[in-house]
């Protein structure tokens, strides 16, 4: 855990960290896919406020999660989502590398050295499971050369859903942080989402406007 957190960028660096605001464009993968690219805007203000901003082919869309209530903006007017996604987006908050390695440090999740996997490759990947009252058994697979994490899996939605996966390529240096560009999303083994971010900026001025819901 201690090499990983210090890979990443270091236990001082991860803790001044108060946003980051990144930009990304999204691919569908496989036959059902949807056609076209998402380009995306996302705030994320640490511990619990996101705003998720999307331009699809079918218009555009906003996301927020104000850390108690989450609702969605898009062509046809502001609405509240489902508890079930209110949940979700916390799990994803929590799940997030940053917060889930300093939460871990902290003692505040429990950190568990499971046995030795192994990629398609056959590249050897140390695992680490990461669980605790409010965030199911997240298991953490990393590259024992660069002590970087590789990939993430977790059950999103409770028991009977399926495997998630979320695989990291192309880390770079942001600000002394070590940041993955490229993510490919898996669900039940196949591949379905590939996301490349374009820009990604740490601790830039963020307005609370961004995360008040505005008049209906």
């Amino acid at each position: 855990r201690e090499e990983v957190i210090h890979a990443k960028g270091g236990l001082e660096r991860l803790r001044g960290i108060k946003n980051i605001t990144a930009t990304t464009k999204a691919t569908g993968l496989g036959a059902n896919a949807p056609q076209g690219t998402v380009e995306t805007v996302t705030y994320l203000e640490y511990p619990n406020h996101v705003r998720v901003e999307s331009k699809t082919p079918r218009g555009e869309t906003v996301q927020v999660f104000d850390g108690s209530r989450a609702w969605v903006k898009d062509p046809s007017g502001i609405h509240d989502v489902p508890d079930q996604m209110v949940r979700d987006l916390e799990g994803n908050l929590r799940r997030d590398t940053v917060a889930a390695l300093l939460a871990a440090a902290d003692g505040l999740l429990i950190a568990r050295q499971l046995i030795d996997a192994r990629d398609e490759n056959g590249g050897l990947r140390y695992a680490l499971e990461l669980s605790g009252k409010d965030l199911d058994p997240t298991i953490l697979y990393i590259d024992p050369e660069t002590s970087l994490v590789v990939k993430q899996s977790y059950v999103a939605g409770g028991r009977g859903t399926p495997l998630v996966e979320e695989v990291f390529t192309d880390y770079r240096s942001v600000e002394g942080v070590q940041v993955a560009f490229g993510t490919t999303l898996r669900v039940r083994g196949e591949s379905v989402l590939d996301r490349r971010v374009t820009a990604f900026t740490i601790n830039a001025p963020v307005s609370p406007a961004l995360f008040k819901r505005p008049a209906s």
